[in-house]
């Protein structure tokens, strides 16, 4: 992707590899307000924000602009992933409806955190949580933003304080989780192959086969997943004719899409949902 940097920006002159409401509401992050002529978007302890310019560039400014290059994946290129999908007929459409669609690159805790947290959940509330979660044990970043919880404050947060912020049942879940890792965890899992990191992470407490998937494709960069929800075992039943467990078709699009699966699997799952 053509881009360049001019102090406390990135500018993308030609943007037809991205698209902000694209990149922010095809599932994978959370921690996004939009304000209509620009997305506030926080990442950890990073905040940026993204707009378009006479809808001629896209902006993304931010006191850290090395850390949204790599975030938003800037230095990969997105035509070529594209150009091999777009054999696929629903690809076609998907890439055309979704065409901004990028996977960011997020912080590996602040991932299981959140993919936890979002297990049979909708949006609105996964967000007021993990807002909740960063207010209440998290670092004020500026007047309007917190930072996302470090593992040593995470575990000063009970049971009950997640069931205050609204996560239920899950509430056990993160206790149990956050109890079990460290940074030790947290950096192994990064050396890990897909197949093993996978494994490990499915015995985390509220940690499933579709939660483990979300957590390696964006919190991991492993992109041989293909993470399959309701809306995903729709697309597969509808568009792929598969009749069989959601583990399974997860497998058979891995298998016919390997390194690019994930990439696919955002496409098609932004339009269907949308």
């Amino acid at each position: 992707m053509d881009y360049y940097l001019d102090r406390n920006k990135i500018i993308i002159p030609t943007p037809n590899d991205f698209n902000i409401k694209h990149i922010c509401e095809c599932g994978q992050m959370f921690r996004f307000v939009d304000k209509n002529s620009y997305f506030d978007i926080m990442s950890t302890k990073f905040n940026a924000i993204v707009y378009e310019n006479d809808k001629k560039s896209v902006i993304i400014e931010s006191e850290n602009i090395n850390y949204y290059q790599k975030y938003f994946d800037l230095d990969n290129d997105y035509a070529i992933i594209k150009a091999e999908l777009i054999k696929t007929p629903i690809l076609q459409q998907a890439i055309k409806y979704g065409y901004g669609i990028r996977i960011v690159k997020q912080d590996l805790l602040e991932t299981i955190i959140s993919f936890i947290i979002s297990a049979n959940n909708n949006i609105g509330r996964i967000k007021k949580i993990i807002n909740e979660l960063c207010t209440n044990f998290g670092e004020r970043v500026d007047n309007n933003h917190f930072a996302f919880p470090t593992l040593s404050q995470l575990k000063c947060v009970n049971v009950e304080d997640f069931i205050k912020m609204g996560a239920g049942y899950r509430a056990s879940y993160l206790f149990d989780t956050i109890s079990t890792i460290d940074d030790e965890y947290l950096h192994s899992l990064q050396l890990m192959d897909t197949s093993k990191a996978y494994d490990t992470l499915l015995k985390l407490k509220g940690v499933g086969n579709k939660v483990a998937e979300c957590i390696l494709l964006f919190g991991l960069s492993k992109t041989d997943v293909f993470p399959v929800d309701v809306w995903m075992n729709r697309v597969c039943e509808e568009y792929f004719n598969l009749s069989m467990s959601r583990k399974d078709m997860s497998k058979y699009m891995v298998k016919k899409f390997g390194s690019l699966a994930g990439y696919a699997q955002q496409y098609l799952f932004y339009y269907k949902r949308t």
